[in-house]
């Protein structure tokens, strides 16, 4: 299913929470102790030959996990630490892109369901250590035609 971008009901989270400055320079190479990180560790190391992408200083590497489903993780270009995003995101009939962010900005904008349950549109802010949810509503479904599916 193709799904189209819609406008953000409540103003755009990403210019609200801005960062200050942004990576220069080689990124570290992530720190691989964590039972998580080295489990994803290939995901991890493709994810991050990007670049910096998000808040600033931190590279972002997104793998699937099923059909119309996704997980991801940050590293901060600075000190390699990695942080997992604590939930999967998965679509179904959600309009919208599942997972947007952007390199000047600290805010994640989430649209489906989190470990296949609990279907909503959701802006995050990173903090320096976890996401942070700042707002939840419900998302725009559409039918296969890709119209809205009135409530």
């Amino acid at each position: 299913m193709s799904a189209q971008a819609l406008p953000v009901a409540s103003g755009d989270l990403f210019a609200k929470y801005p960062v200050e400055s942004s990576f220069k320079g080689k990124p570290a190479a992530p720190v691989l102790t964590d039972p998580a990180a080295r489990l994803y560790q290939t995901r991890i190391r493709e994810g991050i030959a990007k670049g910096v992408g998000f808040a600033g200083h931190y590279e972002v590497a997104i793998w699937g996990c099923g059909a119309g489903c996704l997980s991801f993780a940050i590293v901060d270009a600075v000190t390699g630490k990695v942080y997992f995003f604590p939930a999967t995101i998965s679509q179904e009939r959600e309009a919208g892109e599942r997972l947007t962010y952007k390199r000047d900005s600290r805010a994640v904008h989430v649209i489906g369901s989190l470990n296949e349950e609990d279907s909503a549109d959701r802006w995050y802010v990173w903090n320096g250590d976890k996401f942070i949810l700042i707002s939840k509503k419900p998302a725009v479904l559409v039918d296969d035609n890709g119209d809205p599916i009135k409530p």
